[in-house]
């Protein structure tokens, strides 16, 4: 460490100088006209202040004590004097609000000169953007953000000239700059020179009214919902984004830096979709899996299972709702798994809090879950029948809202669907005819009626059809689920069995129902993994796509409600911590100058849920635990121990608020407890462990796993109501257990926003959008980009990257000297990047031209070793081609000699001589000597060995030939004898028939030989113990009809079998064909053979049976067809 010191200091002293050079000689070059300048950035801990910034990224009219960041020529030795706390974007608090404790106190003196100073900077501004023409942004007499130029001032009020010609009067500090035209419609916010409220609103409408719903905030897609159907799906555009051909923002885009960062750093990648209901998370979802499917796709097909989930988890899994047609009421976390080579492996899918409630209880305008809605209007007639399935006005539970449709939704195609999805997923027929038996029978439960027996209010249910065909359903008798929904076990008073209230018989059935459609949901997400494990590696690559349930602020907010936005908090949390909280900390730790940016940390509000002992989940728990709890005495003890928090707000009666990252919620305690209790009594327990339905036996047993089991008999049927971890407590373990699984992996932002309340294309609501992109943090995570550092490398790995680019005379040891010389080679400028102790950090776009250096140097090296390796290669195949000449040369010689006719001692001596030459040649050219005539042999070799294959192909091809002339001459002998054979056994079936109609008056129907007539049977009747003859000659027909028809399938079903034996030898070209031909042959004739002797040995017999019964010689004649 110390020998790395020196080069360090040495690196830095010679940036410093450099800076001082460029900064002289901007400020000699500076010209007269200048937009407003920004104050100096602090020394940094690790490296000198930058002499250059770029423009101001934001514009307030307000003093420059609010917002100096617009003060116009203001010299930065007076910026540091002032000592005035910059402000970067709207989001941020007010800095004369900001109170700050400090030893160093300003005299009076001081401020009211600063404020002096601000005023007339301010003033300054305003004649610059007056005198310039540049437009501002003001608000109207509507409340809407206008455009326009501002045409003169008078005091604190400007006069703003629109575009429409119209002027406005608008108070100077809520004046904000304007965009230049050039910027109107960029792709992404970071871009935009001024951000603020009605310039980000402005460029998102600009874009959305071109169906380019996507763009980027920093490192986050926003994704606008179109509510439409928008062409920027499909194939080509996944060509397009794989092969890089594109850069636009898109889904596409973000799952293919997810892929390849997982491939490229070997880490697990998650996508995280967020927004409110209606913003389009669910599709977003689907196109992110989309993509990864046809990223990925391999030989096993489970990305196509993968794609299929989303049929069956949204037909379960979603509803319409007041706010979305569309609306998941269940969290998911899909987790695909790919191979070492990028392929997906399998998948695994876990979800969160299915909202139960809707089961049974529907507001006005709602459905429940899609699954029901296309069973009643999809299922077979068949299907219909058997489950005595009606339509879905005809159900309780799904007539109750007034909704029985949505708009363009055609219910019974989504069924066809399904059983689609159902097959892929390999759910076998007997499994999907059990899930749509469950789904009759809590339709049916919700059909349960019930009537009032006493004055106490004691009810009895109705027996009627409701109750029986749910009990058929389930599998258990109608008597026994009579009991189960009007009685309750009394522990207390030795288990006698009472009566029910009417409310508390409404509760127990829905109860009951809500249990099985949440059980039968479970179970499915069970198969459905069982399905895509298929083949799954585990090597520790995934991508996971979290679609989760978005803040909910609705007239009423109950118990799920609450969960749900619990859940958001968790996640915006998560989304602080990743693009806000620890962007900021790791470059504080590393001593890299950052302008803090503000924003809303969510904390408190998550100690309001989760703090112990006085949190809302711990309080839920600790009165979900007292048996004369109501939901009074809960909300008391909310307002009893949370008050200190400043994210809770008492409200009268059962009401309490919280304030929200996104908003404040009303919520109203009714029903909390039971809720969150979510107990089944022991007498329904045990009726559905009794059903002899398989699902339900399965969904009972897991609640009896989960029960304390008693050492004591008595205390048996008490174990059924043992305490379990309730709905609350679960909820949050399963909300932290995905949590971790996140905070594991590197995460990927996409924010859905909703343009609009009424879901209409084409209409954008500018506040609705500003709420939304407020609530999510969006306009931070814009500033942190715009005045961050994206990029981020250790020196290590940017030295070990790009150290080679450095000439070699300049390399240093260390690696940040390394990094320092790197950058001053290719003259980066000072504000585009900073050195900390640990990494080097770099502005977007700095990167790409290190990479294309990178990429040309690494192209030149290439290029070089090429040429070198070919200019070896050559050589070298010069020297064994020369070495070859010339003992090729050598060898031809006595070969030239016998052609002169020379004599052959002539010759034998100039062999001897030549060869004694060739022995002294360099034992590299005998090598090659020898390999050559072994080429020559070996070539000579292989095309002797080709003609004798040329031949043998020809002589088989011939004799085919001809094996297939003689199979076609055999197969019409065989169609002509089956003929033959078939028009003989038509006779005799017809013969046989005449001859029983006539010696059989009391045989009516011949078609039908098992029944008797009327007549016979009566007969019969009369005379029990004995047969009439009637029926004696009626059986033994039957008998010689059944054996004739047996011969007849025998003979369809043999020639069928040897037409296809026949087939298969002529289409077939392989193997031995006159072999196989001769044993077809010769099981043709056995069975011929066979088949003649039976119908010979069926003839006789009923001859013999004809001639018993006194049948003419006439009718004896008419058999001579027997004979063969």
């Amino acid at each position: 460490m110390m020998v790395s010191a020196s080069p360090s200091m040495v690196a830095r002293s010679s940036l410093e100088e450099m800076l001082d050079s460029l900064r002289r000689r901007d400020e000699a070059e500076k010209p007269k006209e200048l937009p407003p300048a920004l104050p100096s950035r602090p020394t940094s801990k690790a490296r000198l202040p930058s002499a250059r910034r770029s423009l101001p990224n934001n514009f307030n009219a307000e003093t420059l004590i609010r917002s100096p960041e617009w003060a116009p020529s203001v010299n930065k030795r007076k910026e540091r004097d002032s000592g005035v706390k910059r402000c970067n974007n709207f989001g941020v608090k007010k800095t004369e609000k900001d109170v700050v404790e400090s030893p160093y106190v300003a005299s009076e003196e001081e401020l009211q000169s600063r404020q002096k100073v601000a005023k007339s900077d301010w003033g300054d501004s305003v004649a610059y953007f007056i005198m310039k023409k540049l437009k501002v942004w003001g608000r109207g007499p509507s409340g809407l953000w206008e455009s326009g130029t501002i045409q003169s001032t008078s005091g604190d009020v400007a006069f703003v000239s629109l575009s429409s010609g119209n002027v406005i009067k608008v108070p100077r500090d809520e004046l904000l700059p304007a965009n230049p035209d050039v910027l109107e419609g960029v792709d992404d916010l970071a871009r935009l020179s001024y951000l603020n409220d009605p310039s980000v609103l402005c460029n998102l409408q600009s874009r959305y009214s071109q169906d380019m719903i996507y763009s980027k905030a920093g490192p986050v897609l926003i994704a606008m919902n179109p509510f439409k159907d928008v062409q920027i799906c499909g194939d080509d555009f996944v060509t397009a984004y794989r092969k890089k051909l594109v850069d636009k923002p898109h889904v596409y885009a973000i799952a293919d830096a997810a892929y390849n960062e997982m491939m490229r750093d070997d880490v697990n990648q998650s996508i995280i979709i967020s927004g409110e209901s209606g913003a389009g998370k669910t599709e977003t979802a689907k196109i992110a899996m989309q993509y990864l499917a046809a990223l990925g796709g391999g030989s096993c097909g489970v990305e196509h299972a993968i794609l299929q989930t989303n049929c069956i988890l949204e037909a379960f899994g979603n509803a319409k709702s007041s706010r979305n047609d569309n609306a998941s009421r269940f969290g998911k976390l899909l987790e695909i798994h790919f191979s070492s080579v990028g392929k997906i492996c399998g998948a695994e899918i876990q979800t969160l809090f299915l909202e139960k409630s809707r089961v049974a209880r529907l507001e006005n305008g709602e459905r429940s879950y899609h699954i029901f809605y296309q069973l009643c209007a999809g299922a077979p007639s068949m299907l219909k029948e058997r489950l005595n399935l009606k339509v879905a006005s005809d159900y309780k539970y799904l007539s109750q809202s007034g909704c029985l449709e949505i708009d363009g939704v055609d219910d019974a195609q989504k069924f066809y669907m399904l059983m689609e999805a159902f097959a892929i997923l390999q759910i076998c027929e007997e499994d999907q005819l059990q899930v749509f038996s469950v789904l009759a029978a809590v339709l049916w439960l919700g059909n349960v009626s019930f009537q009032v027996m006493d004055d106490e209010n004691h009810v009895e249910v109705l027996a009627d059809e409701a109750i029986t065909t749910a009990s058929r359903l389930m599998g258990c008798s109608a008597q026994e689920l009579m009991l189960a929904l009007s009685t309750h076990d009394n522990a207390v008073e030795d288990s006698i069995d009472k009566r029910l209230t009417l409310q508390q018989a409404t509760d127990a059935r829905d109860a009951l129902a809500k249990f099985i459609y949440v059980s039968l949901f479970d179970w499915l997400v069970e198969q459905i993994n069982k399905s895509l494990q298929v083949g799954r590696c585990y090597t520790g690559r995934s991508i996971s796509i979290l679609d989760i349930y978005g803040f909910e602020s609705l007239k009423k907010n109950n118990f799920e409600q609450m969960c749900t936005n619990y859940a958001n908090e968790r996640l915006q949390q998560h989304f602080n911590r990743h693009l806000l909280k620890l962007e900021q900390e790791e470059c504080e730790l590393d001593g890299v100058d950052w302008t803090k940016v503000d924003f809303e940390d969510n904390q408190e509000c998550l100690d309001l849920f989760e703090k112990k002992p006085f949190g809302l989940l711990s309080l839920l728990e600790e009165e979900s635990n007292c048996p004369k709890a109501t939901d009074l005495t809960l909300a008391d003890k909310f307002k009893q121990h949370l008050n200190g928090n400043s994210c809770f707000k008492a409200e009268r009666g059962r009401y309490f608020s919280v304030c929200h990252h996104a908003g404040e919620v009303l919520y109203d305690t009714s029903g909390f407890l039971e809720k969150n209790r979510d107990s089944l009594s022991s007498v329904t327990i045990q009726l559905l462990s009794s059903c002899s339905s398989q699902l339900l036996r399965l969904f009972t047993s897991k609640v009896l796993k989960q029960a304390q089991k008693p050492t004591d008999t008595s205390c048996q049927m008490n174990a059924l109501d043992s305490p379990k971890p309730s709905v609350g407590i679960k909820f949050k373990a399963q909300l932290f257990k995905l949590m971790h699984q996140l905070e594991s992996s590197t995460p990927h932002f996409v924010c859905c926003i909703k343009p609009n309340s009424k879901q209409l294309p084409g209409v954008y609501e500018a506040e609705l959008v500003l709420q939304q992109l407020r609530c999510s943090g969006v306009s931070e995570v814009v500033r942190i980009s715009r005045s961050g550092y994206p990029t981020r490398m250790t020196h290590q790995e940017f030295a070990g990257r790009y150290g080679f680019l450095l000439p070699k005379a300049t390399v240093a040891k260390d690696p940040l000297s390394v990094s320092i010389a790197v950058l001053q080679q290719f003259s980066f400028l000072p504000e585009m990047y900073q050195i900390g102790y640990m990494k080097v950090y770099l502005r977007t776009g700095l990167i790409a031209p290190l990479e294309d250096k990178r990429n040309k140097v690494l192209r030149g090296i290439i290029g070089v070793q090429k040429y070198f390796r070919g200019y070896w290669v050559r050589r070298r195949c010069h020297q064994i081609k020369e070495g070859t000449t010339k003992l090729q040369s050598n060898a031809d010689v006595p070969g030239r000699n016998a052609g002169r006719k020379a004599d052959a001692l002539r010759t034998r001596r100039k062999s001897s001589r030549k060869i004694s030459e060739v022995k002294d040649m360099p034992s590299e050219l005998e090598e090659l000597r020898r390999r050559v005539l072994q080429a020559e042999a070996t070539l000579e070799r292989k095309e002797e060995e080709n003609a004798e294959l040329q031949e043998q192909l020809q002589q088989f091809q011939t004799r085919w030939s001809d094996y297939e002339a003689k199979m076609k001459s055999m197969q019409d002998v065989w169609q002509k004898q089956m003929a033959s054979l078939q028009v003989s056994l038509s006779a005799a079936r017809k013969s046989l028939t005449s001859d029983n109609t006539a010696g059989q008056p009391g045989r009516v129907d011949v078609s039908s030989p098992r029944y008797d007539s009327e007549d016979a049977l009566s007969m019969g009747s009369r005379t029990p113990g004995a047969s009439t003859p009637i029926n004696g000659v009626a059986r033994e027909t039957n008998g010689t009809l059944n054996a004739v028809g047996n011969l007849v399938k025998e003979f369809d079903q043999q020639r069928q079998t040897f037409d296809d034996e026949v087939k298969a030898l002529i289409e077939v070209k392989s193997g031995h064909p006159d072999e196989e031909l001769r044993k077809l042959k010769h099981r043709f004739e056995s069975w011929k053979k066979e088949y003649k002797a039976r119908l010979r040995e069926t003839k006789t017999k009923t001859k013999t049976k004809l001639h018993k019964h006194g049948h003419s010689e006439e009718e004896k004649r008419r058999k001579k067809w027997w004979v063969i």
